[in-house]
């Protein structure tokens, strides 16, 4: 399988995840859909655990998560087709919800480099999710022992094509596959490979060839009805 490396995304969501570490509690989730017209539609979460439900909290937590989006998803919320709005998800959880609308794929970058290209029929996308090799990341109390934090800080990015997922190498089973959908999940402390490519062009039927179908077949039984009854009349006059 052809595959293009996508080295800004190694560096930009390693850096995301570091700052989980330095901060606190965060959990990063994208759930985008790639289009045959080559743009990008979803959702991306970017959220923190609150203290508690003081105004002082809600602030820290907003510094964390501007900071995360800055770094890792530079300009997106000024490109045309994105909004960004506060979200509280669920009890103890405060962030940034970013809305995508058809944003060009040259646009949609992490690090400054395209999360997704195209190659031809094919859809490539590729990185690397390492945190362990950025400054400042707590050590484990023992070796073999989780990081600090590493439980509860997450990132999981699903994304769909409009055709299959063909292939996924790299961290294969941090990885799920579900048809045209690819759903990566991990913590800051296990380094992540993505690598993956998936079809351009849908692997079903549009919903106007079906439409199209189901009126074909019925006109043409409506047809050989009339035609059934054009016959029997004939048959009585000529009898």
């Amino acid at each position: 399988m052809h595959r293009r490396r996508i080295r800004g995304i190694a560096a930009a969501l390693s850096a995301l995840l570091a700052l989980v570490v330095l901060s606190g509690c965060v959990r990063t989730d994208g759930d985008l859909t790639v289009s045959r017209a080559n743009t990008v539609s979803g959702t991306i979460q970017i959220l923190g655990q609150l203290a508690d439900e003081s105004e002082a909290s809600q602030q820290a937590v907003v510094a964390q998560v501007t900071t995360i989006e800055t770094r890792a998803l530079p300009g997106l919320r000024d490109l045309a087709g994105v909004t960004a709005s506060a979200v509280t998800p669920e009890p103890g959880w405060y962030g940034t919800e970013l809305v995508l609308d058809d944003v060009p794929l040259a646009s949609f970058t992490l690090g400054g480099t395209p999360l997704v290209t195209r190659d031809g029929d094919e859809f490539v996308v590729a990185g690397v999710i390492d945190a362990t090799v950025q400054p400042d990341v707590p050590a484990p109390a023992a070796e073999g022992e989780p990081r600090p934090g590493a439980a509860d800080s997450t990132v999981r990015l699903a994304l769909t094509f409009p055709g299959d997922v063909t292939d996924v190498g790299g961290s294969e089973e941090l990885a799920v596959v579900d048809g045209s959908t690819v759903t990566w999940s991990t913590t800051y402390d296990t380094p992540l490979t993505l690598e993956a490519t998936a079809s351009a062009t849908s692997s079903a039927f549009p919903p106007w060839i079906w439409r199209a179908l189901i009126w074909g077949v019925g006109a043409l039984v409506v047809l050989a009805v009339a035609g059934l009854v054009t016959v029997g009349i004939r048959s009585r006059h000529d009898g």
